[in-house]
């Protein structure tokens, strides 16, 4: 089987890998280190125009045998040779080379500004100011070393410039998180440039390597839990953010912290609960059927009739919190479960859900941080030692389980505790 397309030597045709993004025909070494499929390769045309010292014009054929695409070139080559074709095309605007405005377009790409509805990727606004603040980063660092912004373009950012500015962040002594995550924006951003701009550019970033992470599975103990309970009050609540003087307690942050603890859900599916998602059997509760945000976003399903959902066990812990909170009182009543007196700017909740939550836990003056998201670590670890069958009621995927959210220190102590062996006792059958 042919694992290149056909070539044969004529000046300005070229095959060309979209993998590697380079030029594949000849004796090159990116010709020799190119592994990709057949089906990644095209026919490239590349053609003179006259009269502007250097400048070309390049073209990705249609064609996918040598003869068709001699034909289609030879027609490229007239239309660019002669002005009047051209001046009777449509002319595309010329796109852009500058960094800074490439920035700018990709934001409002992630803002689906302009994109199609079926491109659409419905990003969190967490996430887009994240990494805007990342690229604003990297700006500042070229300004910062004698890069004029309002002029710089693309192929200034080389592996020098590469280096020098992974030098900086390691000077900056960010976690290995916040390194990662930095760079890991950058390569995203290029591979926007090279897969929906049509590019020909290398993605600098991929050369990176990235540090090595810690596992993501801390998992909140029973002794920080309750201790975390006891400390939150409305004595001494205020917290000083930069000018502000900010009460970080609300008369609903023990009942979010338990529904958190027990349900192991998102915030923002924890502040969208509502009374009428709780399912009963012979008159008791037997499952919260929570909508997964999450997932609903990434695969554009906005009509309930799509919706995907969690299914939330109303164990005992949970059983009572519901109770507590006037279960009986709010029987299929569309409220919300958590501040049903907000009706609006419910994203203003999750937010301060977790820095209060913050607040309250140094209070306890432990040598080490949680947050609030560790419930949910915490709540699929217990559920994994609980099911034991390799399988969550959160994700579809048991590896995304295994991964991130299993804190193996907890399973560990949890096997010591059921005589967990390799091998049985000699003499015992």
């Amino acid at each position: 089987m042919r694992k290149s397309l056909e070539y044969q030597k004529l000046n300005g045709l070229f095959v060309f890998c979209n993998k590697c993004r380079s030029d594949i025909n000849g004796k090159s070494q990116k010709a020799k280190n190119c592994n990709h499929p057949i089906e990644s390769q095209s026919y490239k045309a590349v053609v003179r125009i006259p009269n502007s010292g250097y400048d070309r014009r390049t073209k990705i054929l249609v064609a996918r045998n040598f003869e068709d695409a001699v034909l289609e070139f030879v027609n490229f080559k007239k239309e660019v040779k002669n002005p009047f074709i051209n001046s009777l095309k449509t002319i595309k605007p010329a796109k852009t080379n500058l960094l800074v405005e490439l920035m700018t377009k990709y934001i409002d790409f992630m803002n689906d500004e302009k994109v199609p509805h079926h491109m659409k990727k419905h990003l969190t606004h967490s996430h887009i100011q994240t990494t805007k603040v990342f690229l604003q980063d990297l700006a500042k660092f070229l300004k910062a070393n004698g890069f004029n912004l309002k002029t710089i373009e693309l192929k200034a950012i080389t592996d020098s410039v590469v280096g020098k500015y992974c030098e900086f962040l390691e000077s900056k002594d960010y976690s290995n998180y916040t390194y990662n995550a930095k760079i890991k924006a950058l390569r995203t951003f290029y591979n926007y440039l090279i897969e929906k701009e049509d590019y020909e550019i290398k993605n600098v970033w991929k050369k990176v390597k990235l540090k090595s992470e810690k596992g993501t599975d801390e998992s909140i103990s029973s002794e920080d839990f309750y201790g975390l309970l006891e400390v939150i009050n409305e004595t001494d609540s205020f917290d000083q953010i930069g000018k502000t003087r900010r009460n970080m307690y609300k008369p609903w942050i023990k009942d979010l912290i338990k529904l958190k603890a027990y349900t192991g859900r998102r915030n923002a599916e924890l502040f969208a609960m509502k009374w009428n998602m709780i399912h009963f059997e012979d008159g008791n509760p037997v499952f919260i059927q929570s909508p997964n945000i999450k997932i609903n976003r990434q695969q554009n399903n906005f009509d309930e009739k799509d919706f995907q959902f969690a299914f939330v066990p109303v164990a005992d812990e949970l059983s009572e919190l519901l109770d507590e909170l006037g279960l009986r009182n709010h029987l299929n009543s569309e409220s919300y479960i958590i501040a049903a007196d907000v009706l609006t700017n419910r994203k203003y909740l999750e937010d301060f859900a977790s820095k209060s939550f913050t607040f309250f836990f140094k209070r306890l003056k432990r040598s080490y941080s949680r947050q609030l998201k560790h419930f949910r670590k915490t709540y699929i670890t217990q559920e994994d030692s609980f099911i034991n069958r390799r399988i969550s009621m959160q994700h579809s995927n048991y590896q995304t389980t295994s991964k991130h959210y299993i804190d193996r220190k907890e399973i560990a102590k949890d096997m010591v505790k059921q005589g967990f062996r390799v091998f049985p006792k000699q003499g015992i059958e």
